[in-house]
């Protein structure tokens, strides 16, 4: 029989291993810490979620691409949703490095994992930010990110605003963006 403390310890163990994995980009074993119909939301509209392994394991290969990236999670707040399912709110920092600009997010994860035949697995991940530090590291990126802010990157190209609003704003609401 797994105790309460070796539960916990299951679960920590899983969140730092998405963390680790992530960071360096070790896509098979990030990916296979979710369940095949999985879910990951990163942006603020729960209409943006991705449903599924394989796009969540696509979404992030393609928005980190050529990115560095530190993911530190602390504070676990576990709570029994049944048997063989844990919700688990997480408090987090982040660090995203690219060659185009610097972001550096603090909020937390809300997961939901469920037991398999495999182990835990991550069943779905929710991403919540409320604070964002963006510096553009190129006068193309801080004139694109101008014309967001300002509205004439949606007058230009509403899929494009939209994709680089939920690239950069991770779970923020439009009022909350900086």
């Amino acid at each position: 029989m797994v105790t309460g403390a070796e539960h916990e310890a299951n679960i920590a163990a899983l969140k730092a291993h998405y963390c680790q994995w992530l960071d360096a980009q070790d896509w098979d074993r990030w990916s296979a810490l979710f369940t095949e119909d999985a879910t990951l939301q990163v942006g603020p509209n729960p209409e943006s979620a991705v449903h599924g392994r394989p796009a969540i394991r696509r979404l992030l290969t393609t928005q980190l691409r050529g990115a560095k990236t530190l993911h530190q999670v602390r504070e676990p707040e576990i709570r029994d949703e049944g048997p063989g399912q844990v919700r688990v709110l997480w408090r987090m920092t982040d660090r995203v490095a690219t060659p185009l600009y610097l972001l550096e997010g603090a909020g937390f994860y809300e997961d939901r994992y469920v037991r398999t035949d495999d182990g835990w697995k991550i069943a779905a991940v929710r991403l919540h930010r409320n604070k964002v530090d963006l510096q553009p590291k190129s006068f193309l990126i801080r004139a694109i990110l101008w014309m967001h802010g300002n509205g004439w990157l949606k007058r230009l190209s509403a899929s494009a605003d939209r994709t680089l609003g939920e690239a950069l704003y991770v779970g923020l609401a439009e009022g909350q963006r900086p």
